[in-house]
């Protein structure tokens, strides 16, 4: 079964919770956690993924907590799934490392590379600020 990990998908409830509070002021994690019904700590790890890739920004302190890095607008599905999954890749022939030795001439190679077209192509439409 092809399937999204429970990473990706508590990474967009974070960032929909983020973006729904739309403020400047950072929202302590605990909040966001307890919002999405995501384990914090589990949250803390997906988040500290985003924060490098700047899709949020952390901030220290007594009133600290996270922010979203960029405007929902700018946020697509795979920014966060590239993230989250390490990118995309159908099946191994796909792959940017370690690909499979049979790729020149294997003929599932094209059908592989058009249906990851096609989902790259989707995620890329889809904005978090169309999922609010």
């Amino acid at each position: 079964m092809l399937q999204i990990t429970r990473q990706t998908e508590y990474a967009i409830r974070g960032l929909q919770e983020l973006a729904r509070r739309n403020g400047d002021a950072p929202v302590q994690l605990k909040s966001i956690a307890r919002s999405c019904e995501v384990s914090e700590a589990f949250l803390a790890k997906i988040f500290q993924m985003l924060s490098q890739q700047h899709i949020v920004k952390s901030h220290r302190g007594v009133k600290g907590g996270f922010s979203l890095g960029r405007r929902p607008e700018e946020i697509t599905l795979r920014d966060i799934v590239d993230v989250c999954e390490g990118g995309i890749a159908l099946n191994h022939c796909l792959r940017h490392t370690n690909r499979c030795e049979n790729v020149g001439h294997c003929n599932m190679t094209a059908a592989w590379k058009q249906a990851q077209t096609a989902l790259i192509e989707a995620l890329e439409k889809t904005r978090l600020a169309d999922l609010l």
